[in-house]
């Protein structure tokens, strides 16, 4: 089984405008991944109370990836904007890679604190 993981890199929360940019480095030569889900967990929300407990998170967006694309610059390089955030809180995203069959791989990503 190929490790989808391995072809994201880079990933980076900032904030921007009242809103959560994540970005990410796509290197996916083989055109395997499909879509990229990304999700978000807030940090003390409900469900995710304690610090050390494992996160519940919430699906936000979809990347689809079309392969003939992969090919540009540009499609390498990948983004997503969150809007639905609150200033005082703290974010964690994760990206689920998947492929033609629905298989999915989490790729964790990164954590924000908007104060």
């Amino acid at each position: 089984m190929v490790d989808y993981r391995q072809m994201i890199s880079d990933v980076k929360a900032s904030a921007a405008d009242n809103s959560v940019v994540l970005t990410w480095q796509l290197n996916d030569k083989r055109s395997v991944i499909k879509n990229i889900y990304v999700e978000r967990s807030e940090v003390g929300g409900q469900g995710n109370e304690c610090a050390g407990c494992p996160l519940n998170y919430e699906r936000i967006g979809q990347k689809e990836i079309i392969p003939s694309l992969l090919k540009s610059a540009q499609i390498k390089k990948q983004s997503f904007t969150d809007t639905n955030v609150e200033e005082g809180k703290t974010y964690n995203y994760r990206l689920m890679l998947c492929d033609d069959a629905g298989v999915c791989q989490e790729k964790s990503g990164a954590q924000i604190n908007l104060k």
